[in-house]
């Protein structure tokens, strides 16, 4: 509970026994006991009923301590991991069921986002030993991608494009987009050059002076204009 939200429910528990703080104990009875029949609307907790007893000690505190006093106190386990409610782990058990290859940390957050850790919610670390004792998520995933890596230079190079800042020119504002060439296996740029479009034109420029240098490539892998690239190199 933030320091704004108790402080408005020390300003509600004042309005109540307000009236009364100058009255014989007489005539505070007599209120007390009418407002204790009512519900009030408390921020963080919502309607409540409250006591006779329990608006006697706000009064009682108030006088001794002042306004401060009627302050909500701070839980004593603030910053501690919290026990886990049979319904917080049936969530958690079917949430796991349902997504088995979520990391803890994506579990952990799509549980408070969805409010089945309690409010306010149960630790991490409370979370955590509750899917180690349990062995609730998968610990390898059977869908990671294995590094690949050509065995040879040259057997394969891949071309991309990236738009860069703008620039001018003739005082027209244009994007710099590069068109770079690497080598899978050794991963050393073969080609480079920055072009004011995407297109083949770009990138047969970069490719003739990447031929010149290096050879030509046994596979060569470029996204959208391949076939373009491929009718380019039968003609020249």
């Amino acid at each position: 509970m933030d320091k704004e939200t108790r402080e408005q429910i020390a300003l509600i528990r004042y309005k109540l026994i307000s009236p009364v703080l100058a009255e014989p104990a007489r005539l505070q009875n007599g209120y007390f006991r009418k407002q204790a029949e009512k519900e009030h609307l408390f921020p963080h907790y919502g309607l409540r009923k409250v006591s006779v007893s329990t608006l006697k000690s706000w009064l009682k505190i108030f006088k001794k301590k002042g306004f401060h006093g009627l302050y909500p106190k701070k839980r004593c386990d603030t910053g501690r991991p919290r026990k886990a409610t049979p319904d917080m782990e049936h969530a958690i058990r079917a949430r796991c069921r349902a997504y088995p290859h979520l990391t803890v940390q994506k579990l952990y957050e799509t549980l408070i986002e969805d409010h089945l850790l309690g409010t306010p919610p149960i630790h991490y670390n409370t979370l955590l030993r509750i899917i180690k004792q349990e062995n609730l998520l998968t610990t390898k995933r059977k869908d990671i991608r294995k590094r690949y890596e050509t065995e040879n230079v040259n057997d394969l190079w891949v071309c991309d494009f990236m738009h860069g800042p703008g620039v001018l020119i003739n005082r027209h504002p244009h994007k710099a987009i590069l068109c770079a060439i690497i080598d899978d296996h050794s991963r050393m740029i073969t080609g480079h050059a920055f072009a004011p479009s995407e297109t083949v034109l770009s990138l047969t420029r970069v490719l003739k002076d990447a031929f010149l240098a290096f050879g030509l490539p046994k596979r060569f892998y470029v996204d959208y204009v391949k076939l373009h690239i491929i009718h380019i190199m039968l003609r020249s």
